[in-house]
């Protein structure tokens, strides 16, 4: 049998019951409802300001118990083309246990992760942070879907947030580069932190947003311009 198919079965035979208990147990908090009442606030996104983020996850497919152990994200002014100083970052406690070789490829700790907060405790300062503002990944898809999986099993309302590809961005720009973020922060002489660290790593990718902005002479900008130009240009992607 597949690691995939020993996955999917272990989930429908064990891992379910564990996360329904989990969930029924979380909507009788107070930290629910407030979640769920601000997804219900669409708040109109920015062409100014974007939230960079990253998830740590223990693996690809949420569908069947995969769970996010930490969220990191920084905001970008793209009028003055800087990355603000105040940056968030949260470690998730999740449902179960994290295999060995995602704390080794993380770097956290069995404590660390014991210690972390739940997941719809992190979701919810993770939404307060980018309130507003257009979310940036590398690949965005993943990331994104992710979070929505998890909303959507935890019966909150759609987590619908305009998104910004900085790996299509790549391509446009870098087509005959290597589009992984690996390969463009070596291009690019961007400064090299600890992989696979969330908060690092939206740190790298928003110098990365930042390099590719200034490629698109978007930096200095006037803000009824910059919406101009990515409205034109399609470079915020529909709510999905």
């Amino acid at each position: 049998m597949s690691s995939i198919g020993f996955k999917l079965l272990r989930y429908y035979l064990y891992d379910r019951l564990k996360w329904q208990k989990k969930i029924k147990t979380d909507k009788t908090l107070p930290v629910y409802e407030r979640l769920y009442d601000s997804l219900l606030l669409y708040q109109e996104s920015s062409t100014r300001y974007f939230t960079v983020f990253d998830l740590e996850t223990t693996g690809f497919y949420p569908a069947i118990g995969d769970e996010v152990i930490s969220i990191g994200a920084v905001k970008v002014d793209l009028i003055e083309g800087r990355i603000l100083e105040k940056s968030f970052y949260r470690i998730v406690r999740p449902i179960k246990k994290v295999p060995r070789f995602v704390r080794q490829l993380t770097g956290l700790s069995i404590d660390e992760i014991r210690a972390g907060w739940t997941f719809i405790e992190a979701f919810e300062e993770f939404l307060s942070f980018s309130k507003g503002t257009t979310l940036v990944a590398h690949p965005v898809k993943f990331d994104v879907c992710f979070l929505q999986n998890l909303i959507q099993r935890w019966g909150l309302p759609d987590y619908l947030p305009p998104y910004l590809d900085s790996e299509a961005l790549a391509k446009e720009l870098f087509p005959r580069s290597n589009p992984q973020l690996d390969s463009l922060i070596r291009k690019l002489n961007i400064d090299r932190h600890e992989r696979h660290h969330a908060l690092n790593d939206a740190k790298m990718t928003a110098e990365l947003l930042l390099v590719m902005f200034h490629k698109l002479d978007m930096i200095d900008g006037h803000d009824e311009e910059i919406r101009q130009r990515i409205a034109r240009d399609n470079l915020v992607f529909g709510r999905k």
